[in-house]
Formats: C-alpha cells, sequence, structure tokens
C-alpha cells in the first residue's frame, strides 16, 4: 500500500492546483515521531542547498512523506542526491553508513553503490521511473558484513511544470523470501539430478485436456522416443503404441479409470519400442487441480524394473539356479503355488522376521503384516490369484525389531503351455528408508512453498505472494463476469502500542490481531499482509455490500475483547477499515488498492475504529 500510496502523492504533488493545506491533512495520516523537525532545522545551505522552508512545493511535500513513512524511504534532492532519511531508513543502514547521512550526497554514502545510484538519478532526473526487485546489498548487522536482499523502488519528484526536483527511494527487504527461493530450487535440483543418476526412473506428466504427454530423457529412453519431443511435449499416442499389444488395452482402461474417478493412477506393463527390446516398467501417477479444483493433468514417474522382473521370470527355469540366485538377492524371494499358497522364502525372510524356515505355516505371514493394511493386502493379492494379472503393492510388515517397515512386493504368474498359471514367483523388497525419504523431501518441499509465501509473525500471505493472487483472482473474476470486492486495514494507533509495551508485545498484537481479521472471512479469501500494521483481503465473489458487512464484522471483532500478552497485560485494538467493490471489467488490483486507501483515510480521519465503502475509480472519475 505504501507503494500505491507514494505513487497517489507524487502525482499529487505534480498539480500547483492542489493547495499545501490538503497534501499537510494526506500525509499527517500518522503521527509525527521527530524526523520531520531534524529535516526541517537542518544545515541545508552547508549542503548547498536552500534552506527547508525556500523548498519548492513538490520538494517540501515530498519530505513529509519520507518523515510520516513507516517503511524505509528516502528523498534524493537535486542531481547529487542530497539524502533525506526517515528513521526507518537510518536505522537500516546506519551500521553501514558509520553515522547519520542526513543531507549528503548519496554517492558519498554508499560507497561501492556509488555507480548504481549514479544510473539511477541521471535515469529518474529525465522523468523515468525505476524498480529493482531481489537486489542484493553488503551491509553491516551486528558488526558483521552480510549480504541482504531489498526491493528498490524510485519515483521522480517534479513541480508544476515537470521540472525533476529529487527522486523518492522505497527500500523493502525480502532477504528471508530470496533465501527460501533459493533453498527450493536447491532441493529441486537436487531431485532431478538423483533422478537423472539412477537411470532407472523418470519424470512423466499428461496433460487430460490435451493429452500431450512431456516426460525426460529416461521416460523417453524406455519407450525408444525422442528426448527432445519428450521435453517439449508429444501426443499420448506415441507411449501408447510403445506399449506391448498384449497390455494396451489394459494401460488405457487403468488411466482412463484413473481421471475419471480422480484417483492416483498405477499400472505395470511391458514397453516393446521400436527397434529395441522389451522393457518392463510401473508407472505411477496423481491427479493435479486447477485453482478451481478442475483435474488438469496427471503428474507421476515410470520405473524401469526389467531387470527385476526378468529375474523373477529366470528363477522358475531352473531350481538349483533359482536358490542360488536369490540367496544372493538383497530382496526376500518367494513363491507359491497357483492358488496362492507359499511353499518357499529366502533366506532374507529369516533375517527380516527373525524366524526360521521351520516355524513358518502358511497363515504366518498374514500375521505379520501390518493391521491396518491387511485388507489392503488381502484384496490386491486375491485378485491377483483370480485374474493372473502381476502383482504388485506396498504395504508395511513387522520387522525382527517389532518395527512395521514399508516393502514393494512384486509378483509374476508362470504359466504352461496352454496359458494356464502353475506358480507365483516373487520379490518383496525393503524400501522403509526411501519411503521415508521421500515423505520427507515432500514435506520439506511443501514447508519451504509456505515459508516463501507466507508472513511468518501473522501467518497471511506476504505482501508479493497477496499481490501476485490477488491479481489472478480478479482477472479470473473479470473473465466470469463475477464481483469482488477489496478491503484494506490499519491498526489504530499501533505506533503507541509499540512505543508503550515494547515491539514484542506489538508483535503479539499484530499477530492476534491477524487470527480475528481471518476468522471474519471465508477460507478461500486472501488475507495479505502489506507491511507494518497494514492488511489488505480481497473477497472473490463478494459484492458492495457483503463487502461492507465484512468489513464492519472485522471492526468488531478487534473492538470486542482486548488482547491479552504473554507478560500478563492485556491492550484494547481497534482497526479502520477502507473497501471499495470492482464494477468496471479494467478495474485491476492497483486501482481498487488506490479507492481502498482512500476510504480508509476517510475512516481515520472520521474518528477510526470504523469501515467506510467507496465506489469503484470508474465510479469516482
Amino acid at each position: 500500500m505504501n507503494f500505491v500510496v507514494t505513487r497517489w502523492v507524487t502525482d499529487l504533488m505534480r498539480d500547483s492546483d492542489i493547495p499545501t493545506r490538503s497534501i499537510d491533512l494526506l500525509l499527517s495520516r500518522r503521527s509525527d515521531n521527530g524526523g520531520l523537525a531534524g529535516i526541517s532545522h537542518f544545515d541545508w545551505p552547508s549542503s548547498g542547498l536552500p534552506p527547508f522552508q525556500d523548498w519548492p512545493t513538490a520538494l517540501s511535500m515530498a519530505a513529509r512523506l519520507v518523515a510520516h513513512a513507516s517503511v524505509p524511504m528516502a528523498l534524493m534532492v537535486g542531481r547529487e542526491g542530497h539524502l533525506v532519511p526517515n528513521a526507518a531508513a537510518t536505522v537500516l543502514f546506519s551500521e553501514f553508513t558509520r553515522g547519520d547521512f542526513l543531507g549528503r550526497p548519496v554517492e558519498e554514502v554508499v560507497g561501492e553503490g556509488a555507480k548504481f545510484y549514479a544510473d539511477v538519478l541521471s535515469r529518474v532526473f529525465t522523468g523515468e521511473s525505476c524498480s529493482f526487485h531481489d537486489q542484493p546489498m553488503r551491509l553491516v548487522r551486528n558488526g558483521q558484513w552480510a549480504t541482504r536482499w531489498f526491493n528498490l523502488h524510485f519515483t521522480p519528484v517534479a513541480d508544476a511544470q515537470g521540472q525533476v526536483l529529487g527522486v523518492l527511494a522505497i527500500a523493502s527487504e525480502v532477504t528471508s523470501h530470496v533465501q527460501c527461493a533459493r533453498k527450493l530450487r536447491e532441493s529441486e535440483q537436487r531431485l532431478k539430478l538423483a533422478l537423472e543418476s539412477s537411470g532407472m526412473v523418470g519424470v512423466w506428466d499428461f496433460d487430460v485436456k490435451t493429452n500431450i504427454s512431456t516426460a525426460d530423457a529416461n521416460v523417453a529412453r524406455m519407450y525408444g522416443l525422442s528426448a527432445t519431443g519428450c521435453v517439449r511435449g508429444v501426443d499420448d499416442g506415441h507411449f501408447i503404441r510403445a506399449i506391448h499389444s498384449g497390455d494396451r488395452a489394459r494401460v488405457e482402461e487403468t488411466l482412463h479409470t484413473a481421471i475419471e474417478t480422480r484417483t492416483s493412477y498405477r499400472c505395470k506393463y511391458r514397453v516393446l519400442p521400436h527397434g529395441g527390446a522389451l522393457r518392463w516398467v510401473i508407472t505411477s501417477a496423481k491427479p493435479v487441480y486447477d485453482d478451481r479444483g478442475d483435474l488438469v493433468r496427471m503428474s507421476g514417474v515410470v520405473v524401469d524394473v526389467t531387470d527385476q522382473m526378468e529375474t523373477a521370470s529366470a528363477l522358475a527355469q531352473s531350481r538349483f539356479q533359482f536358490e542360488t540366485l536369490t540367496e544372493a538377492l538383497p530382496q526376500i524371494v518367494w513363491s507359491c503355488d497357483a492358488e496362492g499358497r507359499h511353499d518357499y522364502f529366502s533366506a532374507r525372510w529369516s533375517e527380516f522376521t527373525g524366524m526360521l524356515s521351520h516355524e513358518i505355516s502358511e497363515d504366518t505371514w498374514k500375521m505379520l503384516v501390518y493391521p491396518a493394511h491387511w485388507d489392503m493386502v488381502r484384496k490386491k493379492w486375491g485378485d491377483a490369484i483370480a485374474t493372473g494379472t502381476p502383482y504388485d503393492i506396498d504395504y508395511r510388515f513387522r520387522h525382527h525389531s517389532g518395527e512395521y517397515r514399508w516393502l514393494r512386493v512384486m509378483a509374476l504368474p508362470i504359466r504352461d503351455d496352454e496359458g494356464n498359471i502353475t506358480r507365483w514367483f516373487g520379490t518383496s523388497t525393503d524400501i522403509h528408508d526411501s519411503y521415508l525419504a521421500a515423505e520427507e523431501r515432500a514435506r520439506l518441499t511443501k514447508e519451504l512453498e509456505r515459508m516463501a509465501t507466507e508472513d511468518q509473525l501473522t501467518e497471511v500471505l506476504t505482501r508479493r505472494a497477496f499481490i501476485n493472487s490477488a491479481s489472478a483472482a480478479i482477472a479470473q473474476a473479470s473473465a466470469h463476469a463475477a464481483p469482488v470486492s477489496l478491503l484494506m486495514m490499519d491498526l489504530d494507533h499501533f505506533k503507541s502500542i509499540n512505543d508503550e509495551y515494547g515491539h514484542p508485545c506489538g508483535d503479539q498484537v499484530l499477530a492476534a490481531a491477524a487470527k480475528r481479521i481471518k476468522a471474519c472471512v471465508k477460507k478461500q479469501d486472501l488475507v495479505g499482509r502489506l507491511g507494518g500494521e497494514e492488511f489488505a483481503i480481497l473477497l472473490s465473489g463478494c459484492g458492495a455490500r457483503e463487502a461492507k458487512a465484512v468489513a464492519d464484522r472485522i471492526c468488531g471483532a478487534l473492538e470486542a475483547r482486548p488482547i491479552a500478552m504473554e507478560n500478563g497485560l492485556s491492550v484494547a485494538v481497534t482497526v479502520s477499515v477502507g473497501a471499495t467493490t470492482r464494477s468496471a471489467p479494467d478495474d485491476d488490483l492497483a486501482s481498487l488498492l488506490l479507492v481502498a486507501d482512500k476510504a480508509l483515510y476517510q475512516a481515520k480521519a472520521a474518528g477510526r475504529n470504523r469501515s467506510v465503502f467507496h465506489e469503484s475509480v470508474a465510479d469516482q472519475a
């Protein structure tokens, strides 16, 4: 909100017909913390500038805006950029500058950044506004040099004739968000490297609307397709034609059922690429939905299990070879007759369960299955025996330590010349550690995504996340001619709370206030913290009357009872709310913020602890 208001006030300062008293009233929204007095009494002639009372109206108004702002801001006066910082900027850069930098040229203060600011001054003095996102800066924090990241905005301050007199600068630190985003990218890169290195696992994605499949080089190799084409995306028919004709119908039916029922997809089948050798693969995928809840794609992995399946088949050819090989394999190898009665377990069974071969009965393995998984295992195994389809399942099985560990259990039917099943041969592989690692990776990825978009103090959206999500929601509402409303709000006299009780208590008030605000809106509504004590809410599908009712409900929720703090004290908190509703198709987020901010100002001017509704920009023009 501060950036929107800054642009609006800067535009006002270009208009000589706007009385100084009106701008003074606008800028008096925040209580004076003494910064303006320091600016007005500074010895400006020693810096080659006239006394503050002789400054042009545009410059003096900009200086007042800077002095009263709660976010780090500075005015750079003249082409040398003599600095007029506010208290927040002075605190932020004090260790770096080793003292006060009021009145000093910016190139003298910033050291290694002199060339950057010289270029900014040159551009802005031509009338251009500049913005720089995620800019690294070397600062001194607690006596140590450290890199921090900022979003920087520079706006020209001009007189009524359009002559640029100075530059208005705003800095907002985004270090935590940059670091979270970097960690997320590094995690994704490590996962991609692990998949590419294995050669046995590939990533696959199927668009259910266009029937376009995209995949990585590992999947392309399994199906005998072009790696470049698979990365760009190819018609799913290319993948279907590579599937063995005996499995093709079953694969298509399984995938179609998963899409229709919106369930996970898993299928094991043979692939016979053109001019290549037969491969066995397992394809797994989960449904992915858009913001409206519509299924848009199936996303998952393809695992080449050819070696494992060929091993199981080879075991049926020779009992001697079978027993010799199974004792060397890390998996538990087992076999049973056509009706599913087990008659062999390899030595790995005893190592895993702690039970000797003569202690095993037909029901032994059933008693070792994790109780909550038994119904699933019984049904899956029963279906395989009845239909002759390959058996493939993950479930937990009791280890000799007493722990239930995850196993991947697979089995193939062995048929005679007439096609009748004579035996089953299978393997049970301990995948417990890799399974837990995958779960932890998924949890970590989700947590990093949350940290990159959620304000850690108030647990609402960050400014950037709110702007991105709200802009997308407004565009979607416009496409469907749906109403949308915006609320902006400030906690009243929050600075006084910080001054009287300290910033830790102020943080508790912010967190508690945010919870009450969220309790007043629907789950799908967007709540964001724009900075300091300023919040914004986008109400999708909400018209003017409902928006005003929500605003009044928030005011009542904050006023209803004091907020209790950890030190045993409590503080009464009220809020002022400005509300507006989009009524014109071209009303975007910036225009709604502008109108809501005017309404918020009117609510404060009327005595605070109230809400004011304004029509949209189109209705006010």
